[in-house]
């Protein structure tokens, strides 16, 4: 105790021994390398390692007592030897080495991103006898910014996808609003082809109407910023509704939809979004299926849970692609030149308005040629009162 007032009386009198002095500097510096989640190393001019923190023990998965004494070349995989000849090869003509992203192995022998920095041991004279180096895991850095290629990848080719889909529509609506304008003039346009015109313009502007929709109901879907208007809905109109709209389009194909829904089937939820949801299923079910193929919609409540499927007899889904159906932005079929149109939000939008109706969505296929199966599993109107009600009970 009297040695370490003397030592602390002598702190404040400001009369340290240089001797103290450099010692305390060195303790720490020492505590300062012990503790530091870095790995910090030196290494001498053979690559031989002298010294092993405990950064470098966490990082790389050996002790110190394992590796002190041996080559640096531990924990170098074999095909990357040549990096450790050049840095020691910097290192002998006084040089250093600064943020170098390269790859290790630990103890186990897996590898690990790192970031090298080294730089040379000098004697007082200038000479140098080693080097120090400090090695960051920079993994999940590396793991981040190639999440941040990907996302911009996806951006830039949904944005390629979304200018090809709008621009088919709107040249059809361009076009027929041109040669209307031209009849207008000319009184030329038999009634037949002014008729089938306004329904070209019609529909084309609806597929307008729904991408932008989609397009900003997803955005309102990742911001949380999409809200529901709950209410009593009964799926036989949804349907109903449902079908009329992509019944122009199975028309042209020639593709039979049919309805088979148990009677008096009802869910609490916002009817517009459950529309768009039935909305998606039946035009992905038309658009997937060949001309003379066939939709089937059908619905049945067990256990106070609703399910509605839409099955067709479409292109499939083969194994590989059915676990990422829901994926936002993905398509089996991608790039603007692939077979089918969409811009592959229309089946994640629909699950995240499902899941926000306390439902499930799934998919099922037997693989390419076999069709589809879409279900969609709802809670009846029933079930949601009582639990509303027992909610508002245990509050």
């Amino acid at each position: 105790m009297g040695r370490r007032l003397v030592s602390l009386a002598r702190m404040s009198s400001g009369t340290d021994d240089p001797s103290d002095r450099l010692e305390r500097e060195a303790q720490r510096l020492a505590a300062i390398v012990s503790s530091s989640d870095d790995a910090i190393i030196s290494k001498d001019l053979n690559g031989i390692i002298q010294t092993w923190n405990r950064g470098a023990e966490r990082i790389f998965g050996y002790s110190a007592d394992e590796v002190i004494g041996k080559s640096i070349t531990i924990i170098i995989p074999e095909e990357r030897l040549d990096e450790e000849t050049e840095v020691l090869k910097r290192i002998r003509a006084g040089l250093s080495v600064e943020h170098f992203e390269t790859v290790r192995r630990r103890k186990d022998g897996s590898p690990i991103n790192i970031s090298l920095t080294v730089s040379p041991v000098k004697t007082h004279d200038g000479r140098v006898v080693g080097a120090s180096k400090i090695a960051r895991d920079v993994s999940e850095q590396i793991r981040l910014r190639a999440a941040g290629d990907e996302a911009s990848r996806m951006k830039d080719e949904f944005l390629a996808v979304l200018s090809h889909e709008l621009r088919t529509p709107l040249n059809t609506v361009l076009g027929y609003a041109r040669m209307l304008r031209q009849d207008e003039d000319e009184s030329r346009m038999p009634e037949e082809m002014r008729r089938r015109a306004l329904e070209a313009l019609e529909r084309n502007a609806d597929t307008l109407s729904r991408l932008v929709n989609d397009v900003l109901d997803t955005s309102r879907v990742v911001t949380g910023k999409l809200r529901l208007v709950f209410e009593t809905c009964a799926i036989d109109q949804l349907v109903e509704e449902a079908i009329e709209t992509v019944r122009p389009a199975a028309d042209v194909k020639g593709l039979l939809i049919e309805r088979r829904l148990e009677r008096g089937l009802t869910v609490m939820g916002d009817r517009d979004r459950l529309l768009q949801v039935v909305w998606n299923l039946l035009s992905n079910a038309v658009k997937f299926t060949p001309a003379g193929g066939s939709v089937v919609v059908q619905g049945h409540k067990a256990s106070g849970v609703i399910h509605v499927s839409v099955t067709d007899t479409g292109v499939g889904i083969g194994p590989d692609d059915l676990p990422f159906v829901f994926q936002r932005f993905w398509q089996a079929h991608t790039g603007v030149s692939r077979e089918f149109s969409g811009l592959g939000i229309g089946l994640a939008l629909a699950r995240h308005l499902v899941e926000l109706h306390g439902g499930a969505i799934r998919a099922e296929s037997a693989g390419i040629g076999h069709g589809a199966i879409f279900t969609v599993s709802l809670p009846t109107a029933g079930a949601m009162l009582a639990r509303e009600r027992a909610l508002r009970s245990v509050r």
